[in-house]
């Protein structure tokens, strides 16, 4: 990639710098998304919340609203004392309960006021207007059991999403990606999880789903050094400049699509390494962006509709099956990168959406009949 202070070039195409910052934002968005360990804290919350939702009543919390301070607070007294009893009785706390009201408005001040946007919606009140205390102890049993839930999961997955970005954010602002950068970009990745481990493994794992066994702990930092030190020298094979002036169309196609076998051979062993004892995909991913970028190629995201495609190129140490993935993935962000900008994207232009059915419009590139590089690489040449 080359950039200065107004222009960054990516496959042949020039953006102006704060154009690129706004697109590789863009990017940094779905990417964080498309990670399965981030869509799966995110589903797990929206399952709490459809849980939650489902005994939810309007009608209570409006008949609240409508009380008078004296009312409400009498009400919120005992609606307290039934949440901090039944948090009690789910092993909230330690301390033993007194029955005051005092201890009961310091345990929730403490502990429980994320309730209070909540609760007026599980109260129940009778058919006279007067508030049902009994009804409202057995409403409130699966707010009590699945808010504290829901507040752990919307951390997590909130946590865990911005760790991903943070950590990208990293890696982007590397001159260079060592051993040392990627044990700090997996520290980041996993910061917020209580179980983490620092550096690399330090038990071996186990892939359930894999048909391979990760590289044994002890074996890893050799393996890291010697990953790297093979990717730096292209793994043994010379690997061209395809912005070079003077070559074909198909020669161009052939020295992009080495650089992307390049980081599927790179990845692959990554992964069946798989250094670290948590995290490594999101790790791997950043990295391959990383490298992908500074090489002038546009970034890929792994969708979920991709991901067992993917994970199978992992297990069978398919290069070139990866390699094609990446390509049309690359292809696919450079295409929507080309279309923003050819409507006009600014900063301030957030609200535009890509229009990737002008590509043909847009490249007007018409591949060759025949070609193997061409057939192979299907979409490549969106890239250059």
């Amino acid at each position: 990639m080359y950039r200065d202070d107004k222009q960054v070039i990516i496959g042949r195409k020039s953006f102006d710098s704060d154009v690129f910052e706004y697109l590789l934002n863009r990017f940094k968005e779905a990417f964080s998304h498309s990670s399965l360990t981030i869509e799966s804290a995110f589903k797990e919350l929206e399952d709490l919340d459809f849980i939650i939702k489902q005994q939810k009543d309007d009608m209570s919390n409006q008949f609240y609203q409508l009380l008078s301070a004296n009312e409400k607070r009498e009400i919120s007294d005992i609606v307290k004392q039934i949440i901090v009893f039944k948090a009690s009785y789910l092993g909230t706390f330690s301390e033993k309960l007194d029955n005051s009201q005092k201890q009961v408005n310091r345990l929730y001040g403490d502990n429980l006021t994320y309730f209070d946007s909540y609760w007026p919606y599980y109260i129940k009140f009778d058919s006279e207007g007067n508030f049902d205390k009994i009804a409202s102890f057995h409403s409130l049993d699966a707010l009590v059991y699945n808010l504290p839930a829901y507040n752990q999961a919307y951390s997590k997955a909130y946590n865990m999403q911005k760790d991903n970005l943070d950590a990208f954010d990293y890696a982007m602002g590397l001159s260079e990606i060592t051993v040392p950068e990627i044990i700090k970009i997996n520290s980041i990745v996993i910061r917020s999880d209580p179980d983490k481990v620092d550096g690399f493994k330090k038990t071996n794992n186990n892939i359930t789903t894999a048909s391979f066994t990760p590289t044994d702990k002890a074996k890893v930092p050799y393996e890291m050094q010697r990953l790297l030190a093979e990717y730096k020298n292209g793994f043994g094979e010379e690997l061209l400049d395809p912005n070079e002036q003077g070559i074909t169309s198909d020669e161009r196609m052939e020295r992009v699509y080495k650089l992307f076998k390049r980081e599927a051979l790179f990845h692959i062993r990554f992964e069946r390494i798989h250094p670290f004892n948590d995290g490594n995909g999101r790790t791997g991913r950043i990295i391959m962006n990383y490298n992908l970028l500074n090489q002038g190629l546009a970034p890929v995201i792994i969708t979920g509709v991709m991901s067992r495609e993917y994970k199978q190129y992992i297990n069978n140490f398919d290069v070139d099956g990866l390699a094609q993935m990446l390509a049309n993935s690359s292809s696919q962000q450079m295409a929507t990168w080309v279309s923003l900008t050819k409507a006009g994207i600014s900063v301030k232009k957030s609200q535009i959406s890509p229009d990737n059915s002008k590509l043909a419009e847009i490249y007007g590139y018409k591949p060759e009949d025949g070609k193997k590089t061409l057939a192979k690489i299907r979409g490549l040449m969106m890239l250059f």
